[in-house]
């Protein structure tokens, strides 16, 4: 089913002209130089270009010996350039063979400058060259530069021309002539014929920089039938390049993809037109502060689109009709997440919904992870900056294997948060580490959102309805009570010890949480000194003793679910600690 839908968004993009998409026989191409020959082959100019180019076909290759590409290949094939000159001329040997093979038919004036310029270049010179020269100190980094080529006074590359583009389509049929098996296409249902290999590289999902594969068949076990590579699973040339290069496209997107950690999510429309949908689940899943963004240049999403994509996400968050012209919550979308596994891709997960209910399901995770002080991260955490938040160090690389898959998973699904991403936020909360503050924002939404969905999911609706964005001072569980006891204990000693070095949190905020029944009496003990000492204390001493005639007692230890209560409560406690509100309440009443 994945391929299908694949092949199908192939043949949709390549009848829309501005996705510029491969047609069958190109690929889409980095280019780096542009080699400049004369009508008769000499070399006059070169000069540096960043730009995606239609060439011909560039197959995956590997091996010992990769064999050479038309018109356009990395600069150790089109002259030779490299650290070693060696290598530099066979591959440059290479080249110029199959490449003046295929021209020796062809009468126009650009293929016979370009065989003339083959038959009369030295790769072994190439560093006496005065134009070479003058990009020596680029070439001598370790770099993957594409060239192609034009001739003098005539208008685009010498691949696009004419007759050249024959001559490349009529190879390319010779090459279809010449299969070693038709069979029925397992993607299509048509017969055709059957690739032995998938040739397109899947680029930019991770994995080995000339790309990956997701479909081969290498190890003898799995072949089946006494059939070999990927006949064991027929899929049509035609098809497999037409999968691999909309897979390719999805990926190098701005608004078909997002990533995280390892994972990369492509996702698309199953009609032609479908950009306005793509647009607001690609913002949905990586939302930015439009305004404090609007001159950055590496901005996915131009800003019009974004305030869309706002707009929309937060009439579903309210649970308001999308009231859109342009969106269509009913148009069927699938969603695919990939990551690198050594030569392959593997699958973390394949979705077939529809937007409306995507959509619905994403506005449900930013409506879980809403809580008091969120506005200060631009009122949604997207789920790259929640892992991150929770992963060691807060570094991305430091994100457990699957765990963005699954994560991602259960955001379009609905279902349970992985308990992972929980316990890291526990482990995380207790540890603090170098980067607090807004952190800690990240940290409490995700405890909120996994115990709230978790509740949601079981049916406890009277405990899920006391998991509220802000403190909920009766809220009747007692480890949020004596989380909001340690918050106030913690707010009284910062009010008395100005210059205190460490709180009662870099303390004991572990062993509370976990044993509190061997901690608190300790702190209350200590509470009679603070409170005597801070200027409002008889304040807090009032809200603590609120607090106290909640509890029946001190338990001597909560489950890892009351962990997470216990944290909330603090942290719902600590933020009415610094409100407005509160302060002015303090001055009133000392």
């Amino acid at each position: 089913m994945i391929l299908q839908a694949l092949n199908e968004h192939y043949w949709h993009l390549l009848e829309e002209r501005e996705s510029g998409v491969a047609p069958p026989g190109y690929s889409l191409v980095e280019i780096s130089f542009v080699i400049v020959l004369s009508v008769t082959g000499e070399l006059l100019d070169m000069y540096k270009v960043e730009q995606g180019e239609l060439v011909p076909e560039h197959k995956k290759r590997s091996g010992k010996n990769p064999p050479p590409y038309f018109l356009c290949d990395k600069i150790l094939y089109s002259l030779g350039v490299g650290k070693d000159k060696t290598e530099g001329q066979k591959r440059y040997e290479q080249y110029r063979e199959y490449n003046l093979k295929l021209l020796q038919n062809v009468a126009c004036i650009e293929g016979k400058a370009v065989s003339a310029f083959l038959n009369s270049w030295n790769s072994l010179l190439w560093d006496a060259h005065p134009i070479i020269m003058h990009y020596q100190k680029e070439f001598d980094k370790p770099a993957n530069y594409n060239t192609v080529y034009k001739i003098d006074g005539h208008s685009g590359y010498v691949h696009n021309h004419s007759e050249i583009a024959s001559q490349w389509m009529e190879e390319q049929s010779k090459n279809e002539d010449q299969v070693e098996l038709r069979a029925q296409c397992l993607v299509t249902g048509e017969y055709e014929s059957i690739a032995k290999t998938h040739d397109v590289a899947i680029k930019g999902a991770g994995g080995q920089p000339a790309g990956t594969a997701l479909v081969s068949f290498q190890i003898e076990s799995f072949r089946s039938y006494g059939k070999t590579q990927s006949f064991n699973a027929p899929v049509s040339k035609k098809a497999a390049f037409a999968y691999g290069t909309a897979l390719n496209y999805l990926i190098a997107s701005d608004t078909n993809r997002v990533r995280l950690a390892d994972t990369t999510m492509v996702f698309w429309a199953d009609k032609k037109g479908g950009k306005t949908e793509e647009i607001v689940l690609a913002w949905s899943l990586d939302p930015v502060i439009i305004d404090s963004a609007s001159d950055d240049e590496k901005r996915r999403i131009d800003p019009s689109a974004a305030r869309q994509a706002k707009t929309i996400l937060e009439r579903a968050k309210s649970g308001l009709p999308v009231d859109d012209a342009t969106f269509n919550p009913e148009t069927r979308c699938y969603l695919l997440g990939i990551a690198p596994n050594a030569a392959r891709l593997s699958v973390r997960f394949w979705q077939i919904s529809n937007f409306g209910d995507v959509l619905e399901k994403i506005a449900q995770h930013y409506k879980d992870m809403e809580i008091a002080g969120i506005e200060r991260l631009g009122g949604m955490i997207s789920p790259w900056r929640t892992l991150k938040a929770i992963a060691v160090q807060e570094d991305a690389r430091n994100i457990p294997p699957l765990l963005s898959g699954q994560f991602l998973k259960t955001i379009l699904s609905g279902h349970m948060y992985p308990q992972t991403v929980y316990n890291l936020a526990l482990n995380r909360w207790r540890s603090g580490g170098e980067h607090r503050g807004v952190s800690l924002v990240s940290r409490a939404a995700i405890i909120k959102a996994f115990l709230i969905r978790k509740y949601r999911v079981q049916g406890q609706a009277e405990k899920e309805a006391m998991i509220t964005v802000s403190l909920n001072e009766n809220n009747t569980n007692t480890a949020y009570q004596l989380g909001r006891l340690f918050s106030l204990l913690e707010k009284v000693q910062k009010d008395a010890l100005a210059d205190i070095n460490a709180t009662i949190s870099d303390r004991y905020f572990g062993a509370a949480s976990a044993t509190p029944g061997t901690v608190f009496p300790l702190l209350l003990r200590l509470s009679r000194h603070h409170i005597a000492k801070a200027k409002y204390g008889n304040v807090i001493d009032r809200k603590v003793q609120d607090v106290m005639n909640r509890l029946d007692s001190f338990p001597a230890h909560l489950n890892i679910e009351d962990q997470g209560q216990f944290i909330l409560g603090y942290y719902h406690q600590n933020q009415a600690n610094y409100a407005k509100n509160d302060s002015n309440e303090v001055e009133k009443e000392g």
